[in-house]
């Protein structure tokens, strides 16, 4: 029988005899039993994926690392659980597939479906599957993600051991290209302008090789200061930095981000002549001639290419600094046609939706005119009424298809001055 004996305002233990302090370490251990028993001890980690789709960034898997190599021929989406936030609740996501393996990336292989992480691919159909939300005046906003991920039943690894169920948050996120760009901030000397910048360097660069450069000049949604926009509100920054061309076209590719209350030329600060170029778009300028001193690039082979307010952008790069690039393709944007001659010997693929709600159709046309009449370089892509509607596209978003198209990507590392 424990007896409790007091001595000097402690308890002391002696035998049977208990103290103060040791009961107070008792007390202590047994709530870290509870607060452990509620912590999720049988994963080492719960990884949210997102990918850039041509309608922008999604959330499109969650990866579960396990102690264990699990079994994944005994997998079933109907064994797992994935909820977001949004607003003041939790909503189910659509989980397509389930596999392992040891990679961790988004890779099934049916002769190998074994591994401590397991993938669950989710449904981009999914309503709350988007990670990017559109706000007033044109500017976007990226969602603060928080998933909930639980394992409902018991599944089993690869020597038939039970692996109980959990629950847990996500704690981490991987972005996948985007992860591979670099992230810098330029800060124009003469303008005080600040430039936050993307740039993705090509792997195991020769460096007795020069190297194209793609600059993207995004729309006016993705202005801002986080430096993640630009990449990831739509594909024309991560297309060119695709594994899948990198192979064939290595490159390098510049995504620098517009100030929120600037723009790439005077589009919302004069009506009268919208295109002239703005402060950032100069300091675009600078930063491209900085990485040619940096880098392996060739500095004839510079193209540039941007959508929207990026496609008023795109020809008022041109328009100014001729010498400078190789080649562009300016997609819903518009330019001024007194400077056509400047741009004549440049090749030019231009881009725009017949039904553009936002950007009037007539910019580009006036233009691809203007140039096939002097004998300019100049390929024009224009969809006809109905068409983006039809592939469930906001007429606006012509950089869609311009951007999915591998005909495009191939003709524009043709290019050469």
């Amino acid at each position: 029988m424990l007896k409790l004996q007091h001595t000097r305002s402690e308890f002391c233990i002696k035998g049977g005899v208990i103290t103060r302090r040791g009961a107070l370490f008792f007390i202590f251990m047994g709530i870290l039993s509870i607060l452990f028993a509620q912590e999720d001890v049988t994963v080492n980690g719960v990884t949210l994926i997102t990918k850039v789709f041509p309608e922008g960034e999604k959330a499109c898997a969650v990866v579960i690392e396990y102690p264990v190599e699990i079994d994944g021929q005994k997998l079933s989406p109907d064994q797992f659980s994935v909820k977001v936030k949004t607003s003041d609740t939790y909503s189910s996501r659509t989980i397509t597939k389930v596999y392992a393996n040891n990679s961790g990336d988004l890779s099934f292989s049916i002769f190998n479906n074994r591994g401590k992480y397991v993938v669950l691919e989710l449904s981009t159909e999914d309503l709350h599957s988007n990670t990017i939300v559109f706000g007033p005046n044109f500017l976007n906003t990226r969602v603060k993600l928080d998933y909930i991920v639980s394992q409902l039943v018991p599944i089993f690894d690869v020597d038939g051991n039970e692996v109980e169920p959990f629950t847990s948050k996500q704690t981490d996120e991987k972005h996948l290209i985007i992860d591979d760009f670099l992230a810098f901030t330029f800060k124009d000397p003469e303008t005080g302008v600040e430039i936050p910048y993307r740039l993705f360097v090509p792997k195991d660069v020769n460096p007795d090789r020069k190297y194209p450069l793609v600059v993207f000049l995004h729309g006016a949604g993705e202005r801002g200061t986080d430096n993640y926009l630009q990449v990831a509100g739509n594909r024309g920054a991560v297309v060119w930095a695709q594994p899948r061309y990198q192979v064939v076209h290595p490159c390098f590719v510049l995504a620098p981000q517009c100030p929120p209350n600037s723009s790439w030329s005077t589009l919302f600060t004069d009506r009268k002549n919208p295109f002239n170029p703005e402060k950032p778009l100069l300091a675009v300028i600078k930063i491209i001639r900085k990485l040619l001193d940096e880098y392996n690039i060739d500095e004839n082979r510079i193209y540039i290419t941007g959508l929207s307010m990026g496609g008023y952008g795109t020809w008022s790069a041109i328009m100014n600094f001729p010498e400078l690039f190789a080649a562009a393709i300016p997609i819903c944007g518009g330019g001024d046609v007194s400077k056509v001659e400047r741009i004549k010997d440049i090749p030019i693929w231009v881009f725009h939706a017949e039904d553009d709600p936002v950007v009037p159709v007539e910019n580009s046309r006036v233009l691809v005119k203007k140039l096939a009449e002097i004998g300019g370089k100049v390929r024009y892509t224009e969809y006809e009424k109905g068409f983006m509607e039809k592939h469930g596209w906001d007429p606006h978003g012509s950089w869609i298809p311009a951007y999915e198209s591998q005909e495009v990507v191939e003709w524009l590392f043709e290019q050469s001055r």
